[in-house]
């Protein structure tokens, strides 16, 4: 059996976000007051990182603790095997699709242009990173990421424990 660790897996990884979230709002707030960006695009990107990188993993928690995985690979690579993989798969991909959205048709791009060097790690300086740049940068990492993750989940070895339960296990 898998460490218990694994099985809350999701939940630590929310917390993790939930600090880099509260990192990136304070690396932020110092863009405002150089003019950069304004404190409502900084309070709307935080709001929507929120979602994502906290509440995309709560999410996927809650529905591998229901569905009585003891592995965050239980959920498969974008598998629709059941209702509980069905899930997390339409999670991740409305994920990619509002990242493109937002890149391609919202503020995203421009937004990530002009506050990227403050949400490196360490901060950096300013440097002119274009919007197209930003945007040919994020898609080409969602569609690589489209196309392994079915590539990895065929040719992953399977362990006995990776056979996980769809349901919980009656007791």
């Amino acid at each position: 059996m898998p460490p218990l660790v694994l099985r809350y897996f999701w939940f630590f990884g929310a917390a993790v976000m939930l600090i880099n979230v509260l990192t990136w709002r304070r690396r932020l707030m110092s863009l405002v007051d150089r003019g950069i960006v304004t404190k409502s695009e900084v309070d709307r990107f935080i709001t929507w990182a929120g979602v994502w990188f906290v509440g995309g993993p709560i999410s996927a928690g809650l529905i591998a603790v229901a569905a009585g995985w003891s592995t965050p690979f239980c959920a498969g690579m974008v598998s629709f095997a059941d209702i509980p993989r069905s899930l997390i798969a339409l999670l991740t991909i409305a994920s990619w699709v509002a990242l493109l959205w937002w890149v391609w048709r919202g503020n995203g791009a421009d937004f990530l242009a002009r506050v990227g060097p403050a949400l490196a790690r360490p901060p950096r300086q300013p440097r002119v990173v274009s919007p197209a740049l930003i945007r040919v940068g994020i898609t080409a990492f969602v569609v690589l990421t489209a196309i392994a993750t079915p590539v990895l989940r065929r040719t992953m070895p399977r362990s006995p424990e990776m056979d996980c339960p769809a349901l919980p296990k009656a007791t």
